[in-house]
């Protein structure tokens, strides 16, 4: 697989890149909480069938939860972009806490040509007090520090994590999404974030939209991860 590497604001980053030929439209991808750029093989498989409609840009967060320096690593994996490939058009896609700092990214830069949100929060507190349960989240938001443990490996998660979500208000953001290109998936078994908060970034933006819901689709859509890769290839097809 086509990758470059190049030192971002945390640390090296390692882009893996499907269709290396096509510069003119890029896709780039950041991953969910605790996830990586292959997503349990989903996305993976995504971005193969995705290559025939544009280059698709992958990449891991350098290990921190904090939304914040998600953000600037993803700004920096944009500015590496354009270096490397001068697209015509760039587009996020972004996966859960993934879709929320690929959000606050293209609300700052208006350079970037349209925004796909998969099973992304409108409500990053409420989304979290879900993710951890309650003891784990009052034990955070108390200013301990959680020791998590489980088949993705362990992490300590800091209480300044749920302090600096506080400082994006994404509803204020999806309200002045008026002129882009925006396409929403989210599963209506999602537990974590549930489909209310996809609805919600929906109605608050303007312009040209698309929502999908899924009936059997959970948080990582693993019943309906090939329907969800067809609307989104469709929808990049149609906007490129």
């Amino acid at each position: 697989m086509p990758s470059f590497t190049f030192t971002g604001p945390y640390g090296d980053i390692e882009c893996v890149v499907n269709n290396y030929k096509l510069n003119d439209v890029v896709l780039i991808m950041a991953h969910g909480f605790r996830g990586s750029r292959d997503g349990g093989g989903r996305s993976t498989a995504f971005a193969k069938l995705a290559e025939g409609v544009c280059k698709v840009v992958r990449f891991n967060f350098n290990g921190s939860q904090i939304l914040s320096r998600q953000v600037e690593e993803l700004q920096a994996v944009i500015s590496a972009v354009r270096e490397q490939y001068n697209p015509e058009k760039l587009f996020l896609l972004g996966r859960s806490l993934g879709g929320a700092a690929s959000m606050i990214t293209a609300s700052r830069d208006e350079k970037i040509d349209g925004l796909i949100l998969w099973a992304t929060p409108n409500d990053l507190r409420k989304t979290f007090l879900s993710a951890l349960g309650d003891e784990l989240y009052k034990q955070l938001d108390a200013g301990e520090t959680l020791h998590l443990e489980d088949e993705r490996g362990k992490m300590d998660l800091t209480p300044d994590f749920l302090t600096d979500l506080d400082k994006y208000n994404l509803t204020e953001i999806m309200s002045k999404w008026q002129d882009r290109p925006l396409l929403i998936l989210h599963g209506e078994q999602d537990v974590t974030v549930d489909v209310a908060q996809g609805r919600k970034n929906f109605e608050l933006a303007g312009g040209d939209k698309e929502i999908y819901t899924f009936a059997n689709g959970d948080h990582t859509f693993s019943e309906c991860a090939t329907e969800a890769t067809a609307q989104i290839v469709k929808w990049l097809y149609s906007r490129t």
